[in-house]
């Protein structure tokens, strides 16, 4: 469905779930004392829950602890707010001439009509999320990751282009005549491969703050950074494979790539250079296998692309 579209719907859902909250509101405040307190206080429990509901469905939150967090604390807003609107409505419909079972039935009509577009909603925000990011991934690339052939304002070095050899289904490389192709390919192959130097190792020493970005176990094996856990290393394997459907597997990455990288990866632009240096160099690889880490079909790194090369 169309982002445009969803947006729509989503401003005919949230005009349902303001009319069952009027309804509530209206109900509890007939039922009140006629002071402006009193009708203040009934009023605020459907208030709570209407502003609670917006708030989770447009705020989004990446760790799972937290999202169970304010779920259950919106259900418990919502069950307080529908034991007080309940009661006062089915005194209001009471008082104004239903009899019978209808004052403890019509409540439940409003009630249920404000949990199913709160659910709506929450799934409205859901989707219209994800349709924006996959909308922003699909445009160019940012900014600071144009102009891959020099060096960014961050003072990071651009890292060297690999050699293009994509092969074709037929089982040849197109782009270069056969002769050529075939020198390009035994010379790759006899190079001794040495892990690229990470950017950030030729400067000072680090900070004693540590990185908020660096939130994974790793360590520093023959000058390459790798997960230690199964879990780390799993993350780090997603994040490549997402990095490289990106575009993120060459060029620069530059600091003012920081917050996107956090939308996008859930790492900052320190700790996705560290991904990429150790999936390049193929300690990610060696790691996962000694960690037993099954890597997924559309992995690759500069290993493959040698061996489909050949």
């Amino acid at each position: 469905m169309p982002l445009k579209q969803l947006k729509a719907i989503r401003w005919a859902v949230r005009a349902t779930l303001a009319l069952g909250v009027i309804a509530s509101t209206i109900a509890n405040i007939l039922h009140a004392n006629p002071h402006p307190i009193s009708q203040a206080i009934a009023a605020w429990p459907p208030l709570a829950l209407l502003l609670t509901i917006e708030l989770i469905s447009r705020v989004p939150v990446h760790r799972p602890a937290l999202a169970a967090i304010r779920l259950i604390t919106t259900a418990i807003i919502a069950g307080i707010a529908a034991w007080v609107s309940y009661w006062h409505m089915v005194a209001v419909i009471a008082r104004y001439g239903e009899t019978g079972a209808g004052p403890y039935l019509i409540p439940l009509t409003v009630d249920g009509l404000v949990i199913v577009a709160s659910v709506c909603l929450v799934e409205l925000g859901g989707r219209i999320q994800a349709a924006s990011t996959t909308s922003s991934q699909a445009g160019d690339v940012p900014g600071p990751l144009k102009g891959a052939t020099g060096a960014t304002n961050s003072g990071d070095q651009p890292e060297p282009a690999p050699i293009a050899l994509t092969a074709a289904p037929g089982g040849s490389s197109e782009g270069a005549p056969r002769g050529q192709r075939k020198a390009a390919i035994a010379e790759q192959a006899s190079r001794p491969r040495h892990p690229r130097p990470h950017p950030t190792a030729r400067r000072a020493a680090p900070s004693k703050t540590p990185d908020a970005s660096s939130a994974e176990p790793s360590g520093d094996t023959r000058g390459v950074k790798v997960p230690q856990t199964a879990d780390a290393c799993a993350r780090w394997v997603r994040c490549w494979i997402s990095m490289r459907k990106d575009g993120l597997d060459t060029g620069p990455i530059s600091l003012g790539f920081e917050e996107e990288a956090r939308r996008r990866y859930g790492w900052g632009v320190k700790q996705i250079r560290d991904v990429r240096h150790a999936a390049t160099s193929g300690r990610l690889r060696e790691q996962a296998n000694l960690l037993g880490v099954d890597l997924p079909p559309e992995y690759a790194d500069e290993q493959d692309e040698l061996m489909v090369s050949r």
